[in-house]
């Protein structure tokens, strides 16, 4: 792939650096697809990509990889597929397989440099966290994409400082049951849309079907992506 635009900008230094990265992507859907597409984009030559989940016909407002030539295909299928289109020199290990709190080993191979966290239940996504946190894994982990319009309410922080986002703060009870308070990088939203009906569901881990547009998952993907690549670089 050529990647000469992109050299011009981080240097010849900045392309190794990525080359010589492993980015592990954890789930697909609407964060994870454009998450992945930047990754394979910036020039990163190994890329773990981990979902359980089939492109279904409700993905196709928002997620990158719902086509219709795609419906019904598993998604780590349909990213391997898009990802070597982009790059056929990119090492891709593609795991279809839901998280298991109990065996969260069997989602993190060796290898892997940094990941970005983009699942929704949450008992995997704390176990997740918490086993990147004790691997020394650098990871950024995408909050709530979802009752969200406004793309200038898009922040990225510490865990600890996030605000109106209901799945950051579940996720930030939980693992202070765990004694995480901090060091967990996240991409999240402050708007505050207020369009929860039973925030308190998130605590069991049920998946609660939000409301989506097609931008706001794009623009969470693609900022967790940033955040990688520049941490590659050297820059945060």
């Amino acid at each position: 792939m050529d990647t000469s635009r992109t050299e011009l900008l981080v240097g010849a230094d900045g392309i190794r650096k990525m080359a010589d990265s492993c980015i592990a992507i954890y789930g697909l859907g609407g964060v994870g697809g454009y998450a992945a597409e930047a990754i394979a984009r910036a020039g990163v030559r190994n890329m773990v990509i981990v979902d359980h989940d089939r492109v279904a016909p409700s993905d196709m407002n928002r997620q990158i990889l719902a086509l219709h030539s795609t419906i019904d295909a598993p998604k780590v299928e349909a990213a391997e597929r898009r990802i070597k289109d982009i790059n056929p020199a990119v090492l891709v290990r593609a795991y279809r397989l839901r998280i298991d709190p109990d065996d969260i080993a069997a989602a993190i191979p060796a290898g892997i440099t940094h990941a970005i966290d983009a699942i929704d239940d949450i008992n995997a996504k704390v176990s997740l966290i918490a086993a990147l946190l004790e691997r020394g894994i650098r990871f950024v982990s995408s909050m709530g994409a979802g009752s969200k319009l406004d793309p200038a309410g898009v922040m990225v922080s510490d865990i600890s400082t996030t605000r109106h986002c209901p799945l950051a703060r579940t996720v930030r009870r939980r693992l202070k049951k765990l004694g995480i308070v901090t060091g967990v990088w996240c991409v999240y939203s402050e708007e505050n849309l207020k369009l929860f009906s039973k925030i308190d569901g998130m605590d069991t881990g049920r998946h609660i079907i939000q409301g989506t547009v097609s931008y706001m998952p794009g623009i969470f993907g693609l900022t967790a992506a940033g955040v990688i690549i520049r941490d590659i670089l050297g820059m945060d």
